[in-house]
C-alpha cells in the first residue's frame, strides 16, 4: 500500500471511530457515480463553462466522475483531498454561481494557491501529469512540470471531476457532500500530519468539522 493508501486507511479509521458508517461495497447498495446526466440544464452548462475554460476540446458536454472517496450509509459523501487536488486548475471550478455556497470553497481557493508546490511535487510524473484519457479531454498536456499553453491534463481533469461531484450533490435530493483535505487542520491537528503518521484524529473535533463543510 503506498502513501496515499495508506492516509486514506488512516482517515477512515477515524471517521468509524467518529460514528460514520462508511460502506464497504457502495455499488451493492445502489450508490451511483457523480454524472452530469440528470443535473439541470442550468448547472449542465455551468459545468461545460468550466470544461472550455480549462481548455477542454470535446464537444461532447456530458461529464461522470469517478468513485466516491467514502460513501456513508445515511446518504453522505465525503471525499478526502489529498495534495494533487490543490493547484491552479480548482479555483477555475469555483467560479461558478452555485459553487459560491459550498463551505469549503474559500478553504480551497486559498490552498490551490499556496499548496501547489506540493501538488507540483507529488503529481508531475507518469499518469498523474497526463495520460490518453486526459489528454484526449484536454488537447494534450505539456512536458511533466511545464505550464505553457497546455500545462497538465490530468490535474485539470481532476479539477473538472471534482467540479461534477459538487454539483452531482448540491443538486440531487438525499445526498449530501463533505470535503476534507489533507491541509485542514482539525481538532489542533494536521490531517495531514495525523493521516501519514497513522494517528487519529479526534472524533468530536471530526465530526464537528465534516457538519461544517458538508453541503
Amino acid at each position: 500500500m503506498g502513501k496515499h493508501g495508506k492516509r486514506a486507511s488512516a482517515f477512515k479509521a477515524s471517521l468509524a471511530a467518529a460514528g460514520y458508517d462508511v460502506l464497504e461495497t457502495p455499488r451493492e447498495h445502489g450508490v451511483t457515480a457523480a454524472t452530469t446526466k440528470q443535473l439541470s440544464d442550468e448547472v449542465r452548462a455551468s459545468l461545460v463553462d468550466v470544461y472550455r475554460a480549462l481548455g477542454g476540446v470535446r464537444d461532447d458536454a456530458e461529464f461522470t466522475a469517478g468513485v466516491w472517496d467514502f460513501a456513508c450509509r445515511d446518504g453522505l459523501f465525503i471525499e478526502f483531498d489529498e495534495a494533487l487536488h490543490f493547484n491552479r486548475y480548482r479555483p477555475v471550478t469555483l467560479q461558478t454561481a452555485w459553487s459560491s455556497e459550498l463551505p469549503w470553497a474559500q478553504d480551497y481557493d486559498s490552498y490551490s494557491g499556496f499548496m501547489e508546490v506540493m501538488c507540483l511535487k507529488d503529481g508531475k510524473s507518469g499518469g498523474r501529469w497526463a495520460g490518453p484519457s486526459s489528454d484526449s479531454m484536454f488537447g494534450g498536456s505539456d512536458a511533466p512540470g511545464v505550464f505553457g499553453d497546455k500545462g497538465s491534463s490530468r490535474w485539470k481533469q481532476r479539477a473538472l471531476y471534482d467540479a461534477v461531484r459538487d454539483a452531482y450533490a448540491c443538486s440531487t435530493p438525499g445526498v449530501s457532500l463533505a470535503r476534507v483535505a489533507i491541509h485542514d487542520e482539525i481538532g489542533g491537528l494536521s490531517v495531514d500530519w495525523a493521516t501519514s503518521h497513522g494517528l487519529p484524529l479526534d472524533p468530536v473535533a471530526l465530526r464537528e468539522f465534516i457538519e461544517s463543510r458538508t453541503a
